[in-house]
């Protein structure tokens, strides 16, 4: 008689559901935050690489006087910002001053490095054109929401360091 009335074990389709959308909260969280340690670590290898190239722009200041220019870097008049992306000082820079020019961990569309012959940083987020020696790099940071200057072609570049008379 018992037996016609023997519970059955397992778990209901509710309880099951509710684990899974409990999982799938967690996964989403999860997945956010490491999205953003990425892009953080992104923005600190571009900073210590930046920091590589101005201390090579330095020694090459020192060895020849001025800084480098590049095609398309001269100073325009007005302040116009001229540039060209870093892989155009290679001649100046590789193998003397550094082993290879770094590159953007993305290193496609808007994320690459910029230099400028011919202007100043002002300011995070002002350069002006002078026609002394400086110059003035720029990359593009993904964690970076303020001090953000569009004189490139490309969007949300963010002025790191400028040049002797900064």
């Amino acid at each position: 008689m018992w037996a016609k009335y023997k519970r059955q074990r397992g778990f209901t389709i509710v309880e099951l559901l509710i684990v899974i959308v409990v999982i799938g909260i967690l996964a989403a969280i999860t997945i956010v935050a490491y999205n953003g340690i990425q892009q953080r670590a992104r923005d600190g290898e571009r900073q210590v690489e930046m920091q590589a190239i101005e201390k090579a722009l330095a020694m090459y200041q020192l060895d020849n006087g001025g800084y480098p220019t590049c095609s398309g870097t001269t100073y325009v008049a007005g302040g116009a910002l001229g540039g060209c992306t870093i892989a155009g000082l290679a001649s100046a820079l590789v193998p003397k001053y550094l082993s290879s020019l770094p590159t953007d961990p993305k290193n496609s569309g808007n994320d690459v490095y910029q230099y400028a012959y011919g202007y100043r940083k002002l300011s995070s987020t002002a350069f002006e054109g002078n026609a002394s020696n400086n110059y003035i790099t720029g990359m593009r940071l993904e964690t970076v929401s303020g001090n953000l200057n569009n004189g490139w072609v490309g969007p949300a570049y963010y002025n790191f360091l400028g040049g002797t008379n900064n």
